[in-house]
């Protein structure tokens, strides 16, 4: 190919918004191991290297947008840390995502410590990286979120906003007592989102506590009928997950 139509043919990726096939083109056609290739085989590997740089930058943005606190990564969750609720099984079936195609639930539940959030943003950032949108709030900034917009009097337009993402992210619930309306507008992000959107919520209350925690009985349990209908519900149970590290390197003796 004659430089003059190298050059044009890259102007025109650029147009086309094709800048990362267009910066590969030359350093592509110099490869002496292209060669052999055929049409379509080059066309197959150009087009894929604009894909790829595509998907990476998507999965980048979905990340930032997904305000997640931290980067966890499935793989780096030990089970075998757990001493019940969970098994390398389990979450190798949680880890395909299918739940969020089933539009299903994961209710992460035991006391502080055991890796709840860990495995709800290992989970968030796989779902991110494998082309889902994300987005995640403690159970406290989105009771304070739906506050505002009620003063505001948008509420109902808030509340299905809560519903766009394709996986929630809904992290200590249970922590702090409810008013009766803070139970009532959870009940509301909660319904919207029921059989049309995952929610993956952690909580340090058993079911039995939250009608006291809701401080209605009926909320609760309205709530619960529609959490728990499509739902894995894994009751974790072991030792301070946080404490595992520090037990490694020796920093804590507990002799």
């Amino acid at each position: 190919m004659s430089a003059m139509t190298s050059t044009t043919l890259m102007q025109r990726m650029e147009t086309l918004g094709l800048g990362v096939m267009a910066a590969s083109l030359e350093s592509y056609l110099g490869d002496p191991m292209r060669k052999d290739e055929t049409l379509a085989e080059s066309l197959a590997a150009l087009v894929d290297i604009e894909y790829t740089a595509r998907k990476e930058r998507s999965a980048r943005t979905r990340l930032k947008l997904s305000g997640m606190p931290s980067i966890k990564r499935i793989e780096d969750f030990e089970v075998s840390w757990l001493k019940g609720g969970l098994s390398q099984a389990k979450l190798r079936e949680l880890s395909s995502l299918a739940f969020i195609e089933r539009r299903e639930n994961i209710m992460l539940l035991g006391p502080s410590g055991l890796g709840k959030t860990h495995l709800m943003l290992s989970l968030g950032h796989h779902a991110c990286m494998s082309g889902y949108t994300v987005y995640y709030l403690s159970c406290r900034d989105a009771l304070e979120n739906l506050r505002r917009a009620s003063e505001q009097n948008r509420l109902k337009r808030k509340i299905k906003w809560f519903a766009k993402p394709h996986l929630l992210l809904l992290d200590e619930v249970g922590y702090e007592p409810l008013t009766p309306e803070q139970a009532h507008m959870l009940f509301q992000l909660i319904n919207v989102r029921y059989e049309t959107g995952s929610i993956i919520m952690t909580s340090n209350k058993p079911f039995a506590k939250w009608a006291e925690l809701m401080s209605d009985e009926a909320v609760a349990t309205a709530m619960l009928d529609r959490l728990l209908h499509h739902a894995h519900v894994l009751s974790l149970k072991g030792d301070s997950y946080r404490m595992k590290d520090r037990l490694k390197v020796g920093l804590v003796n507990f002799e």
